[in-house]
């Protein structure tokens, strides 16, 4: 496991920046309101998952009377039995479905959540099915699923994550009320500080608004635990990174790495912009290669010695 167990949304006992959101969830559900079928976009690591995890604590120990979830202080509480069944995946009233790394939604996964569903089609309480990654669902895939969406029981909601990594099937889109989940920087920033604060990370990556708290703590551990500066050359950072992912196959250590290649070429576009389109080219190039890495499982070695002869005939 490349991250720590508290980097896990489901350990998260607080929401941060997205009060809004959670109250508006639920104010749909009382209201009778709720979606048979919602999807959540927005960039990975903006919350999306922990903003489900705390609306569905709030809904299913609300009538609890010493350990319902703090609706005041919006944090979990830690000693319910319904936060443990989370936790151990043991409740029957909530599903979860997610790719694997660097592969997508397999439609057996999908076939098997439609068998789960058929044999428990008389549960008294709601259920709500999480799909998170729903963007890695391939076609036969989404096909098996649009036949689950297109038949919902009358207890059955599904919540879809879509943390735009890939395009989204527009047959799954359809079929969906969306809700876009953003966050301005000042909150951004507020959620960083607690976040490196609660994990006791250094403050390794420079700042950049674009990057999500998720997505951004994540960077920071990386660089902190394999000794990543921001002074290293980009050949010794891709190095390595493409040995790392050899080993992890986590697609955030990629992501990492098409972030070290855009700061590479904005201070060259800086320094030499008539030759911007020529080196936008260049990157694109340079990405390329990595896309076919991730897709077809290439040779770490070859790649990196394209990618670095490109760099070097800039």
């Amino acid at each position: 496991m490349l991250f720590p167990s508290t980097f896990d949304p489901l350990l998260n006992p607080k929401l941060l920046a997205l009060d809004e959101q959670f109250d508006q969830l639920i104010n749909l559900y009382e209201n009778n309101k709720f979606p048979k079928v919602l999807l959540l976009n927005g960039k990975k690591g903006l919350g999306k998952f922990t903003l489900i995890n705390h609306f569905l604590n709030y809904l299913f120990t609300k009538n609890e009377k010493e350990k319902k979830y703090n609706i005041t202080k919006k944090e979990i509480n830690t000693n319910s039995k319904f936060y443990s069944s989370l936790l151990n995946q043991t409740s029957q009233e909530i599903l979860f479905l997610k790719a694997e790394e660097n592969k997508n939604i397999k439609i057996e996964d999908v076939r098997n959540l439609k068998q789960i569903i058929s044999n428990t089609s008389l549960i008294d309480q709601p259920r709500f099915i999480i799909i998170d990654e729903v963007e890695y669902l391939n076609g036969n895939s989404a096909n098996a699923l649009l036949k689950i969406l297109e038949e919902p029981s009358l207890n059955n909601f599904f919540i879809l994550i879509n943390n735009q990594q890939s395009d989204l099937l527009k047959t799954i889109s359809s079929r969906c009320l969306a809700e876009n989940i953003f966050m301005p920087y000042n909150k951004k920033k507020d959620v960083i500080d607690y976040l490196i604060n609660l994990n006791q990370i250094k403050n390794i990556i420079i700042e950049d608004k674009s990057l999500t708290p998720g997505t951004f703590i994540k960077f920071n551990y990386i660089c902190e635990k394999y000794e990543i500066t921001n002074e290293q050359s980009l050949e010794n950072k891709l190095n390595l990174l493409l040995n790392l992912y050899k080993k992890d196959k986590d697609k955030t250590i990629i992501s990492l790495i098409y972030y070290f290649i855009d700061i590479h070429f904005l201070k060259m576009i800086k320094e030499r912009s008539m030759k911007t389109d020529y080196l936008l080219k260049r990157k694109s190039m340079i990405f390329e290669n990595l896309d076919n890495l991730t897709k077809y499982n290439l040779n770490i070695s070859s790649v990196l010695n394209d990618i670095n002869f490109k760099l070097q005939n800039v």
